[in-house]
């Protein structure tokens, strides 16, 4: 039980890292800070990473036990201590993970927006934008780009063992 416990503890702290790092690209997102999007794009995928290994970690160690057994029972199978702590665990697990999708699809739709806002033609006072410059161009692909990172991130966010544990 206690190394179940420890796995728990290290999967919430790199849950946290990851909603954080999700939030850092949301923040970069609706700020318009898109130089730094691509960074922020990496390390949420390295967060989504460590999470999954420590999802791969945790299921190894809980199949030990019984397989298909869901951290409900656990918490109600386990003796004293144990119960309340895996209770708690459920409890925020489940918080986070909550959080992580809302995040995720918060960023999904504004790099939607972002995709959109550079497909559009600009008109200004004289009329259609004119034709861009090279350096315009680039930027306006490297844009594309970054937003195209975000959905690709987001939509590899799903976390179908975990959600199964939880259940």
């Amino acid at each position: 039980m206690e190394r179940i416990n420890v796995i728990l503890e290290r999967e919430e702290e790199v849950l946290e890292t990851l909603l954080f790092k999700l939030v850092v690209t949301r923040l970069l997102l609706e700020n318009g800070e898109l130089g730094f999007l691509s960074r922020a794009t990496r390390e949420v995928e390295r967060a989504r990473t460590r999470a999954r290994e420590l999802d791969l970690m945790r299921a190894a160690t809980v199949s030990q036990h019984r397989a298909g057994v869901t951290l409900r029972d656990l918490a109600t199978e386990a003796p004293e201590p144990w119960p309340g702590i895996f209770r708690d665990h459920h409890d925020r697990l489940t918080t986070l993970v909550a959080e992580i999708e809302v995040t995720a699809h918060r960023n999904s739709n504004e790099a939607r927006l972002g995709l959109e806002s550079l497909q559009r033609p600009r008109v200004g006072a004289g009329g259609p934008e004119p034709a861009r410059s090279g350096d315009a161009e680039l930027a306006r692909l490297a844009q594309g780009a970054s937003f195209e990172a975000v959905l690709g991130t987001a939509s590899r966010l799903r976390m179908p063992d975990l959600l199964d544990f939880l259940r």
